[in-house]
């Protein structure tokens, strides 16, 4: 006991100077103003600086999350564009396998595997064979342009010669005057091919359009080819035509088969003469 009242005598004073100390702060900050917002201003500072904090953390959690919802959602609508690309497609094939209005030509859809630019000897390989009604000799089309001839066949795909072969000669005719000659590729630039043999009496002009003859049984009359872009007189004697192509070969993608219905009754009559 004695001890713990020395303890309380010695520590009388500064026990005395901390309340009245207290008491003071307290009259003070509550009797002035200027204190008081002064001390409510750091006060608010603070609580201001750890709301922001907070809400930065808040904020980066929830744009992760937005983050990933984005994502998920650009994923659906990926699968969703792949599907009506797929409808669409298959829409186009079976279109495309309805005869045609003269009821000589049948068309099968096929896409492009394999396709080559840069050779003199260029060739395309299909993603269709002897199973699908392709054979030896069969035009190809694109929508807007001849692309080639099938060479070969196996059961599930096939070989076509490229318009941009050196060997190939199509039967094209400029179709404002219906003056025909033969259609080939020069070798040099993939965008252009040459019309011979068109008479020099002919009125040919710049953007006129060249498109296929039909004197054959490999393509239809009247599939495009393309447009004049330059013509000379070669040997005094024909018109030599330069052609844009309407297709880009580097971009080839679908194309079609064209089946002649009357071609093996055509081949065999001209074998007769």
């Amino acid at each position: 006991m004695n001890n713990l009242y020395e303890i309380l005598k010695r520590l009388y004073i500064h026990l005395v100077f901390l309340i009245l100390l207290g008491v003071s702060l307290s009259l003070y900050f509550n009797t002035t103003y200027y204190q008081k917002s002064q001390v409510s201003a750091v006060t608010k500072s603070i609580t201001g600086f750890w709301h922001k904090q907070a809400s930065k953390v808040s904020n980066l959690f929830q744009l992760q999350r937005s983050n990933v919802l984005l994502l998920l959602e650009n994923v659906k609508l990926r699968n969703e564009i792949e599907g009506y690309r797929l409808k669409l497609q298959m829409l186009q094939d079976s279109l495309m396998r309805i005869d045609d209005t003269s009821g000589v030509f049948r068309y099968i859809p096929a896409r492009v595997i394999d396709n080559s630019i840069n050779s003199r000897h260029n060739y395309i390989t299909l993603d269709v064979g002897s199973n699908d009604g392709a054979y030896k000799g069969m035009g190809v089309i694109c929508k807007n342009n001849v692309v080639g001839i099938v060479s070969a066949t196996t059961k599930h795909f096939a070989s076509v010669i490229s318009l941009l072969n050196t060997d190939v000669r199509v039967s094209a005719m400029h179709k404002k005057s219906g003056s025909f000659g033969a259609l080939s590729w020069d070798g040099m630039n993939y965008r252009r091919v040459v019309l011979d043999e068109i008479p020099l009496h002919v009125n040919v002009a710049v953007g006129d359009s060249i498109v296929t003859s039909g004197f054959s049984t490999i393509f239809p009359k009247d599939i495009p080819v393309g447009r004049v872009v330059d013509f000379y007189i070669k040997d005094g004697s024909f018109l030599q035509i330069t052609v844009e192509l309407f297709a880009d070969f580097k971009t080839l993608t679908y194309v079609y088969l064209v089946d002649s219905k009357a071609k093996n009754e055509i081949d065999s009559l001209q074998t007769m003469k």
